[in-house]
């Protein structure tokens, strides 16, 4: 099986429409600060583990250690002008993590690069777009 994105004609047309609407964007671009995380599982994926196999052939065996094999969770952001070291977070993210990562890595970061006059760009994750977050973010 091949793999992809399952992106529908709705979120196709509204992507293209925010690139197209933020092309003429020119030299704002320098000023935006950019940030993901990821997590990586020691063991495999979360949950359960589909594919597909050709039934002429034996099935691949997945396997976990018995505890559990841990997973890492990284943060990083970056712009123009530079990036954010990495960040390795502790346990399960929430709002308040989350605006602290952002008061002890984002903020020494800005002030360096122009102070308050940047944006910052992030996903629409829940802890992104919580109340808490965007109160601080103000």
């Amino acid at each position: 099986m091949a793999r992809r994105l399952p992106l529908s004609k709705l979120h196709i047309s509204k992507t293209l429409q925010w690139a197209r609407n933020h092309m003429s964007y020119g030299d704002k671009w320098m000023a935006v600060l950019f940030s993901d995380e990821k997590k990586w599982n020691l063991d495999g994926p979360d949950g359960n583990i589909k594919y597909w196999h050709d039934l002429r052939k034996e099935p691949k065996s997945f396997f976990s250690r018995q505890s559990g094999g841990g997973s890492v969770l990284v943060w990083a952001a970056f712009s123009f002008k530079g990036q954010v070291g990495l960040v390795f977070l502790n346990g399960q993210q929430n709002s308040p993590k989350y605006t602290e990562t952002l008061e002890n890595h984002v903020m020494p970061f800005v002030e360096n690069i122009g102070g308050r006059n940047w944006y910052y760009q992030h996903d629409d994750a829940p802890i992104h777009t919580s109340n808490d977050t965007k109160n601080y973010l103000k």
